[in-house]
């Protein structure tokens, strides 16, 4: 959420490629390699192959299981399973934050607001200093309807991450949906002038426009955060605010273009 991420894939692709070339037997190479196929492309048969690689190369490796819950397991919706796959990472690797933060947000597309919760609290109390904590609970929040105790685990989130732009577009979509209308359209003119500057994530204003209701101004975000492969879309099948505008054909259009419907 923080660079566009083409400049992602091509700052990195490069990288992963040569590192393959030095030595094909890696694992947690073929891993980051549909990471990446994942990253821009929607190409879900390479993601595949390659997570199948890293898998077959050494299964037990955190730097494998993660990126397979979240690059091959989590976009299919399959989100049971990435959680299952998530645990296993964490096994070998206790204190990891990325892990640990994984887990929280799992939880959440599962929709198991208080297991969530209980994450949340793990890594407020784990990682003091850094936000998914606060950003995990805040989601939690708003799934249970709790809008006040969301927005103020969400304000927390923002501040902790720096007021990144994808934390601010998470604050909005509860604003919006606690009636909090002139606040979450000020975040949206907020975004509208950093926007002008530098990468927003288009996700951030399909949020707050969800939150508001304004559907059709939803739709259009969300169809260039589709374009510009927003990486926030990826978990498109889990999220629970999407389950008004589902049968909406619009949506079974992003769903295609992401090429997860045929």
């Amino acid at each position: 959420g923080y660079i566009e991420p083409r400049k992602a894939f091509s700052d990195g692709i490069m990288r992963a490629l040569r590192a393959l070339e030095i030595d094909g037997s890696r694992a947690e190479t073929h891993a980051l390699l549909g990471a990446f196929h994942k990253t821009i492309e929607y190409n879900w048969s390479e993601v595949h192959r390659e997570m199948a690689s890293a898998l077959r190369l050494d299964p037990a490796s955190p730097l494998v299981r993660l990126p397979y819950a979240i690059c091959e397991l989590m976009p299919h919706g399959r989100v049971e399973e990435a959680i299952f796959e998530v645990q296993q990472a964490l096994d070998a690797d206790p204190l990891s934050l990325l892990a640990q933060g994984w887990l929280g947000v799992m939880l959440v597309l599962a929709h198991k607001w208080d297991q969530a919760l209980d994450q949340g609290r793990l890594l407020v109390e784990l990682y003091p200093a850094d936000y998914h904590g606060h950003f995990v609970s805040g989601v939690a929040y708003r799934g249970k309807r709790l809008f006040e105790q969301a927005i103020a685990a969400q304000r927390a989130a923002v501040e902790g991450s720096g007021e990144a732009s994808s934390m601010m577009g998470w604050l909005g979509l509860v604003l919006g949906l606690a009636g909090k209308t002139a606040e979450a359209r000020s975040l949206l003119e907020r975004l509208h002038t950093r926007a002008a500057q530098g990468y927003v994530p288009p996700t951030s204003f399909a949020w707050i426009h969800l939150g508001l209701g304004e559907t059709d101004a939803a739709f259009e975000w969300l169809d260039r955060a589709v374009d510009a492969c927003d990486q926030f879309m990826m978990p498109i099948k889990s999220y629970e605010f999407f389950d008004p505008i589902r049968s909406d054909p619009r949506f079974l259009a992003l769903l295609r273009k992401m090429n997860l419907e045929p």
